[in-house]
């Protein structure tokens, strides 16, 4: 049996929401002063590879670029490139070359991401990245948190709630990983054998297995909120706080998890509802560290990213979805030869007066162009005929009202737009 492999495809009865949803998330993002950048596809393998693994001990880092996929050359061998896993890592290379000391600077992308699943199959799906750098203030994760929140109502989502945590600093973590560690040694034979090795090597992993016993064990262990040093514990109070006063339903999550170890202090969660249980539809971070790591050069930042696959379907799901007004449209047929050059003249002219055509492509009878420009949604039809343009005029039927008469060949812009008029399509 072959195996799947997940990538998309999108048809037009699909792309006009894609096309709606992604409007609407710039529009909400322009009036915050973020930029969009577009990055490519094609990554350089070593510089995502390190990347992903900062911060990571050997065994962890093994498991994080296990879910990179790496191009193969025709030959086989390994291709110094790969598809593009996530877009943090870039924006940081990218933005370590141009940034200026004190400089602040807001970039969000959208756009496929790929990696491989548990299953070890390749995959494709769609995000969104928001990121603030430059920045170590609180108010600059609240502005990231907030922003986030927006768009998801914006879009509809209005039961959408934040789930916070914080993963302290580096001097924080020293004692509570040397707990959790010896914890999970204690309690080892409580805990699958994947999710002992995935915490034990970095405490911070999502590492729910589903296994009731398993889980259990993980909730009673350690929690790094107990382990925050004082001015983690005060810039985590500040957070909540102004979220409480901007009216954001928030829930403290102390095992609010992510897989990549480069955050710190708070981290979040945007989740909603869906049948009955809760689905993270993005969530994101603090990531001071990360930049020195990789470039070399210090940016503190903090970003996040929203799953635009799950929330299209939860939107698609819900009907929050609303059809665009169609375009006004002239369908075009010739039904006698040799007329070709004069349709597309036609077409043309409608075009330069910003009017939508829908070509015949083939003769047919007055019938079939007819149901063809119904099914198109066309409110006219232009018929060329060779007799009728000996006597200077073509026929234009109103496909709206049922209604046809002739109109010269010098009036055809006048003729339609007075029809366009008449069915308040202006």
């Amino acid at each position: 049996m072959d195996r799947v492999i997940n990538i998309h495809q999108f048809m037009p009865d699909k792309v006009w929401k894609w096309n709606l949803l992604e409007q609407k998330i710039a529009q909400v993002l322009s009036l915050h002063d973020y930029q969009e950048i577009r990055l490519s596809v094609l990554q350089d393998y070593g510089v995502i590879h390190e990347g992903i693994t900062a911060l990571m001990q050997q065994d962890e880092a093994t498991i994080a670029a296990e879910g990179i996929i790496n191009l193969s050359q025709p030959n086989g061998d390994l291709s110094l490139l790969t598809l593009r896993p996530e877009g943090t890592i870039s924006v940081l290379h990218h933005t370590a070359k141009i940034i200026k000391d004190h400089e602040v600077l807001r970039f969000y992308y959208m756009g496929p991401m790929f990696r491989k699943e548990n299953n070890n199959v390749p995959s494709e799906f769609h995000q969104l990245g928001v990121e603030l750098l430059g920045s170590e203030s609180v108010i600059s994760e609240n502005e990231v948190i907030s922003l986030g929140i927006k768009i998801c109502q914006q879009l509809g989502l209005k039961d959408v709630n934040l789930h916070l945590n914080s993963f302290g600093c580096q001097d924080c973590r020293v004692q509570f990983f040397e707990d959790m560690r010896a914890y999970l040694t204690e309690h080892e034979t409580e805990l699958c054998a994947t999710c002992f090795k995935k915490l034990y090597t970095n405490p911070f992993a999502d590492a729910d297995c589903g296994d009731v016993a398993c889980t259990k064990a993980i909730m009673e262990g350690p929690k790094i909120m107990d382990y925050l040093c004082p001015n983690c514990r005060r810039n985590f109070s500040k957070v909540k706080k102004i979220q409480a006063n901007l009216a954001h339903q928030y829930t403290i999550d102390p095992k609010l998890f992510k897989n990549y170890a480069y955050y710190n202090e708070t981290v979040f969660d945007f989740v909603i509802k869906k049948n009955g249980t809760e689905q993270v539809i993005g969530g994101g971070g603090r990531y001071d560290y990360l930049s020195r790591m990789i470039t070399g050069k210090n940016i503190p930042a903090v970003g996040f990213y929203l799953n635009m696959d799950s929330i299209f379907e939860t939107m698609d799901r819900r009907e929050l979805f609303t059809p665009l007004d169609k375009d006004f449209s002239v369908y075009i047929a010739t039904q006698s030869e040799d007329l070709e050059m004069m349709l597309l003249q036609i077409a043309q002219e409608l075009h330069d007066n910003n009017i939508k055509t829908v070509l015949s492509t083939d003769k047919h009878s007055i019938t079939e162009d007819v149901a063809l420009a119904t099914k198109a949604q066309c409110e006219l039809m232009l018929v060329i005929r060779d007799e009728n343009v000996r006597e200077g005029k073509i026929l234009m039927r109103n496909l709206s009202k049922e209604h046809q008469d002739y109109i010269k060949l010098d009036g055809i812009i006048e003729a339609i737009l007075l029809a366009r008029k008449s069915l308040n399509k202006e």
